[in-house]
């Protein structure tokens, strides 16, 4: 977390590239919403749309998410052993759809 204003930083100065950025996390809180790339908030929860620097950033993110999406149905299996010890969890994602956000929503 000491690095996470200096990143900030970066990404300010990089909007197009805060973008991508985003839409990376975007995407793996989509599929597991404990994949937050800082600490306990999304990065998109740190930029400020008050802010033009931070609303640049913002943009490109709208910009990214400009695209076709995917519908997923993800499976995760949690096993435990005979003395109730946690196995590796069983993991399966396999795309349903692909299309526009509002098409997809209707699923």
């Amino acid at each position: 977390m000491g690095a996470l204003p200096a990143h900030m930083e970066r990404m300010r100065r990089h909007p197009d590239i805060a973008g991508e950025v985003l839409r990376l996390e975007y995407t793996a809180m989509s599929l597991n919403p404990n994949t937050k790339l800082y600490g306990r908030k999304p990065l998109l929860e740190m930029f400020d749309p008050t802010q033009p620097r931070d609303r640049a950033c913002l943009e490109a993110f709208e910009r990214e998410l400009d695209m076709p999406w995917a519908l997923y149905h993800v499976r995760r299996l949690f096993l435990v052993t005979e003395d109730g010890r946690r196995r590796p969890v069983k993991r399966s994602t396999e795309r349903v759809d692909l299309g526009r956000p509002h098409q997809l929503a209707r699923r």
